[in-house]
């Protein structure tokens, strides 16, 4: 199973779904639960404290966490109260975890209590836990899917010519305009050359 095979195939028409003109989050799930292997992936959303977290994915591994018991299948819980467009990225940022390996996953109450204390205390200047660097390439990860290549090169050079912002780019690919300077950051290449060889 690899992250890049996901990529590959979010790099084609086939990605935005019937009649849609951004990527679908339904077609992306769908392929990643085949290049995965895996029989299903179930969302639920819930009122969590979107201070404390606005998603996270449970792994049929993790018996002891109550949804787990309940469904016994890999799970994405994102927050009720999220807009469009952070529940989109929160979800397919968590999808990716598919692909994390064994010592990145956030498999326990104590692994997520200790993910949290980094994100709270930025260790991660430190070069983090691979619970930690894992969440940092699920955004990247994110980023990737929900705008394939040829769609960033264009917002890319109509941003340079100031024919387009970060708003409008954000309205296109139905993200949060938080993340659409990353798309274009020196980082970006950087951290798709490292999911894609990984």
């Amino acid at each position: 199973m690899s992250f890049k095979e996901l990529y590959d195939f979010a790099q084609t028409e086939a990605v935005y779904g019937q009649g849609k003109r951004y990527v679908s989050r339904a077609v992306l799930k769908d392929k990643a639960v085949e290049v995965a292997g895996i029989e299903k992936v179930v969302h639920i959303q819930t009122g969590a404290d979107l201070g404390v977290s606005r998603g996270f994915w449970l792994a049929p591994t993790n018996k002891n966490h109550p949804l787990v018991k309940q469904l016994g299948c890999h799970i994405i819980v994102t927050q009720r109260g999220l807009n469009n467009c952070w529940d989109r990225f929160v979800y397919v940022k968590e999808l990716t975890h598919l692909f994390d390996v064994e010592q990145e996953r956030t498999a326990s109450a104590e692994d997520f209590d200790g993910l949290l204390g980094e994100f709270a205390t930025l260790e991660s200047l430190s070069g983090g836990s691979p619970q930690f660097l894992s969440e940092a390439k699920a955004v990247w990860a994110a980023l990737a899917l929900l705008c394939p290549e040829e769609q960033r090169l264009t917002f890319e050079k109509e941003r340079n010519a100031v024919m387009i912002d970060d708003y409008e780019i954000a309205l296109r690919l139905r993200i949060p305009q938080i993340h659409v300077p990353k798309l274009f950051s020196p980082s970006y290449q950087v951290a798709l050359k490292a999911l894609l060889d990984g």
